[in-house]
């Protein structure tokens, strides 16, 4: 399982770094880029190159992702998994969201053979396209499609792809032609840069904010949970990454092409810290300014490096939200005492209530498990049932993963919480698990869900 979790975010830092520079490259060509410059010429080539790379990358890496998600739902090797390819492309919702994305990438890398500016405009809206599918199946459209968690995450992953992602194109391709620049046109593709990096960083963390508060919701998740600790190295990482930007910003462009002293107070106080930290420099010439900035802009494309390697963790990590919220950890040490009047005012339910639901049986539990046959689509590691000869979830660490409440409800309700897997729906999209409200008892409930909590992956 950790192999395939380190497989999962190497995949997905592969899509993220490669969709970055895909969006990167076309924001350069333009939006930053002047146009009808002949000395740009060579470097608008230079970009539908690095573009067109950009995108196979990216379709190699989303059909890995393709096998990992079709490996993870049927719970089996790389074998398993390619023959389930074909069930998760049309019967899930990540099937769906993957052939969008599939097809808006090849029609990016057809676009990308064509030098026009109406086609790279075109690039740019389908890669937007793409950004958009990376926010519909990652952990902002837990709540839906059409939601607010999933415009934000889209801005957030346009914004950061956008401005770190230009990063590389910017260092690599655009400011390796800088010599045979005029220091006017040089100053003006860095400053139109530095506005947008400004722009973007906004959003960025504005954006980023509010995905910290849905996916944490308790400040002690930040430091107790490993999604929590990874977001806290993406922010340290940011933040030099945001610093280094602000010295380019408020050191270095405004004096390229100009030899007007720059103003402000943002201005002055980078100087003054850059000044305290690594004390006086010598002036330096309009070459040695655009030397220092190519570095500076080398260092920040290292960094945005690392910054996407940590979400791409987060990614495939369980978001700190869902601490303390499985298995056992809601059960109640004794009964909640109240009055009817508190509980009115309270909302109708006691102020920190839960479903708990009474002690049962393991052992007859499993009983039950056995005459409903729920082996013959649920697998459960170690406890010697046949293997399952229809598609379903594994059950071998629900009871680590889920609270009672939920348990409860996917037996009694299946159609409440729809279950994404191969062959998990029908036709009509509503889950196959069959109905056993007139068939299973009250006591035969308690027993088997006691049973599904004690499957914790220990199970014997």
């Amino acid at each position: 399982m950790a192999a395939a979790l380190v497989w999962m975010a190497l995949v997905r830092w592969c899509a993220l770094l490669s969709l970055g520079a895909l969006i990167g490259a076309l924001v350069l060509e333009t939006v930053v880029l002047p146009p009808g410059e002949r000395e740009l010429v060579r470097v608008q080539r230079r970009l539908r190159v690095w573009s067109r790379a950009a995108a196979i990358v990216l379709l190699l890496a989303t059909a890995g992702e393709l096998v990992g998600r079709a490996q993870t739902m049927s719970g089996g090797g790389l074998a398993a998994a390619i023959g389930a390819a074909p069930l998760v492309l049309m019967r899930t919702h990540f099937g769906t969201i993957w052939m969008l994305r599939a097809v808006a990438l090849v029609l990016v890398l057809f676009l990308s053979w064509s030098g026009s500016r109406g086609a790279r405009v075109s690039s740019l809206c389908l890669a937007s396209g793409v950004a958009l599918t990376t926010a519909l199946i990652g952990h902002a459209a837990d709540w839906g499609d059409l939601t607010v968690s999933v415009a934000v995450d889209w801005v957030h992953v346009m914004a950061a792809a956008a401005w770190t992602g230009g990063l590389p194109g910017l260092a690599i391709v655009a400011l390796r032609e800088r010599h045979a620049w005029l220091p006017a046109l040089l100053a003006t593709v860095v400053r139109r840069f530095s506005r947008l990096a400004g722009l973007c960083l906004f959003a960025v963390v504005l954006s980023g904010l509010y995905n910290a508060w849905v996916q944490i919701r308790s400040l002690p998740a930040v430091w107790t949970t490993p999604y929590g600790r990874v977001l806290l190295a993406k922010i340290a990482v940011f933040l030099v990454l945001a610093a280094i930007g602000a010295v380019n910003r408020h050191a270095i462009v405004p004096y390229l092409g100009s030899g007007r002293r720059p103003r402000g107070l943002v201005t002055r106080s980078v100087r003054l810290t850059r000044l305290a930290l690594v004390g006086p420099r010598r002036a330096s010439s309009p070459f040695g300014l655009a030397a220092r900035l190519t570095r500076y802009v080398g260092a920040e494309a290292i960094l945005a490096l690392v910054v996407f390697g940590c979400t791409a963790v987060l990614g495939e990590s369980t978001p700190g939200r869902h601490a303390g919220r499985h298995g056992r950890g809601q059960e109640r040490r004794g009964p909640i005492h109240t009055t009817m009047e508190q509980l009115h005012e309270s909302g109708g339910v006691p102020s920190g209530w839960s479903f708990a639901a009474p002690a049962g049986d393991e052992d007859r539990g499993r009983d039950v498990f056995t005459k409903l046959e729920c082996f013959a689509c649920h697998r459960v590691d170690g406890a010697a049932f046949p293997p399952p000869s229809r598609p379903g979830p594994d059950l071998t660490t629900v009871g680590a993963h889920h609270p009672t409440g939920y348990l409860v409800e996917s037996i009694m309700n299946p159609n409440a919480v729809i279950v994404d897997g191969p062959g998990y729906t029908g036709p009509d999209g509503r889950s196959i698990m069959p109905d056993y409200r007139d068939s299973l008892t009250i006591a035969d409930l308690i027993d088997l869900v006691a049973y599904l909590e004690s499957l914790t992956g220990n199970h014997n």
